[in-house]
């Protein structure tokens, strides 16, 4: 049983289960802990973002301040526990600058970016023992679906998510995700394939099961499946393994993903697979990435409509690096200046270099992908929180359509953050 709110222009729908009203019956017996052990936050996030192009392709970009608010309550004293997590954001544009261009951080309407939008969610949780069922708003942080924050508002989900950790070393996840929120949307929409140039089809729902298990202290592994019907399903295998050498912590961590079409395969043959392995060292305030990517098969790496993006890929990026038989290098370079007396500040460059990817006629296509991160957040005092970040983005690619010349560009984003907990 589901509310729909209508909300936005266009009157699109918002899903809300209506399942999270029961736990505003608690009785007064069980209402105590509910309230006692709840969490209140304000959230404030002011986001820049501008992305200069080499060619003739207008710039695009803009600039928002957003303020949001996160409930989430304790669990009553019940034998099966009950608890409700309430989610509120606002984002309002402070500048017309590129209005007319989207940017996908803010909703494109009528030709324009709009003004303001918000998002509401709300999340009932249901708690045995140790199993946990969310019913509602998910945010999941999985190989089959996650969340994207690295804009303005959050993407988000709607659906049925179980996790339990009955069994010791292991944790079994399980759910249906029916509906996504996306960060430049104010509504929640039925899942599709991510396809910029093709027509859009509809599914039903992502059916996932997750393995995650601990086989010694430094051993793990993961087996997640995901069935988006009638468009793909995905397999995906983790092993890791973490060490010390010297005064250096150590991490081997391979992964591999399996790609292809599912039911009525609407969007015809899906041929993907990506093997990744990489090595990650850390020392002191010194910390060093790298690794190695290869994707196989025709068809690029899967992802869901709405900008929703694939972390578990060692080389997620900006560009991606998800085409037809890219093979990817990569590494990172970050450094804590705690080490130099001033906490809170951090700086990362990170380099990726795309070849080999499958275009008939041009073997050589490549793409580049230069990251430089400057981050300082607040360690104490009145402001202890307070986040200030500089993102720089340098990409190039070879070729675009037919045998043009790729797409460059250079962006910005500047991004201040601050959470106040009551």
């Amino acid at each position: 049983m589901e509310l729909a709110v209508k909300v936005g222009k266009q009157n699109r729908l918002k899903f809300i289960s209506a399942y999270t009203l029961l736990a505003l019956s608690c009785s007064s017996v069980a209402y105590a802990d509910f309230v006692k052990d709840s969490e209140t936050s304000l959230n404030f996030r002011n986001f820049y973002l501008e992305r200069d192009f080499d060619s003739a392709q207008p710039d695009i970009g803009s600039w928002s301040q957003a303020a949001g608010i996160k409930f989430s309550s304790g669990y009553t004293e019940t034998p099966l526990q009950v608890g409700l997590d309430l989610t509120a954001n606002y984002a309002l544009r402070l500048s017309d600058r590129n209005e007319e261009r989207p940017d996908t951080v803010l909703p494109f309407e009528d030709g324009k970016q709009v003004n303001h939008y918000h998002k509401l969610g709300a999340t009932l949780k249901l708690k045995y023992q140790d199993s946990e069922l969310r019913i509602g708003e998910l945010m999941p942080r999985t190989p089959v679906a996650f969340i994207d924050d690295s804009r303005q508002l959050v993407t988000t989900y709607a659906g049925v998510a179980l996790e339990t950790k009955a069994i010791d070393n292991l944790k079994l996840s399980l759910g249906r995700i029916t509906h996504i929120n996306a960060r430049n949307d104010d509504s929640f929409e039925k899942l599709s394939l991510f396809a910029p140039n093709g027509p859009r089809f509809e599914s039903d729902g992502l059916n996932y099961l997750g393995l995650d298990y601990n086989f010694t202290p430094s051993v793990t592994g993961a087996y997640w499946y995901g069935q988006l019907e009638d468009i793909y399903q995905q397999h995906y295998l983790n092993a890791a393994y973490n060490t010390t050498i010297g005064e250096s912590k150590v991490k081997f961590d391979a992964r591999y993903f399996n790609n292809s079409e599912a039911g009525d395969a609407y969007y015809g043959n899906i041929d993907s697979q990506t093997f990744g392995i990489q090595a990650n060292l850390n020392n002191g305030p010194h910390t060093i990435t790298a690794g190695v990517q290869k994707n196989k098969g025709d068809s690029p790496f899967p992802t869901l409509a709405g900008y929703a993006p694939q972390p578990f890929l060692h080389t997620w990026s900006l560009l991606g690096f998800i085409k037809p038989e890219e093979l990817t290098y990569h590494i990172l370079y970050s450094y804590d200046f705690k080490a130099l007396g001033v906490p809170g500040l951090r700086a990362t460059a990170r380099y990726l270099h795309g070849s080999d990817i499958a275009r008939a006629g041009f073997k050589d296509n490549e793409e580049t992908e230069t990251n430089f991160i400057l981050g300082y957040t607040v360690p104490q005092g009145t402001f202890k929180g307070l986040g200030l970040e500089w993102r720089y983005i340098d990409t190039t690619t070879k070729y675009g359509a037919g045998n043009t010349p790729g797409t460059d560009f250079v962006e910005n984003r500047i991004i201040t953050t601050y959470t106040y907990k009551f």
